[in-house]
């Protein structure tokens, strides 16, 4: 029960927690990635043009979902912002084309 109630309890932003973090780092290296190999996808370059595209994209696509689930109001939040479009970018990244 304790569990239940400390992950709908809202957050101080100063106060980061291990769950957020977490998310926060891997999850949103992950979304980044999902998203550079739906651009890689969708575009018709060669190999070596798509890698350089993921090359310079990576890192704005990392901090942006960083910041966009380390800054949720409660932890069961950043897990929703982490989850839902993995969801969501891994059925358009594998379902398409």
């Amino acid at each position: 029960m304790n569990i239940k109630k400390n992950i709908f309890i809202k957050d101080n932003n100063n106060k980061l927690g291990a769950i957020r973090l977490s998310f926060g780092i891997i999850g949103s290296l992950i979304l980044a990635y999902l998203t550079i190999m739906l651009i890689s996808k969708q575009l018709d370059y060669t190999i070596f043009e798509n890698i350089v595209i993921g090359i310079i994209l990576l890192p704005f696509f990392w901090s942006a979902y960083g910041l966009w689930i380390i800054m949720s109001i409660t932890k069961f939040n950043a897990i929703l912002k982490t989850i839902i479009p993995f969801i969501v970018l891994y059925i358009l990244t594998y379902t398409l084309g």
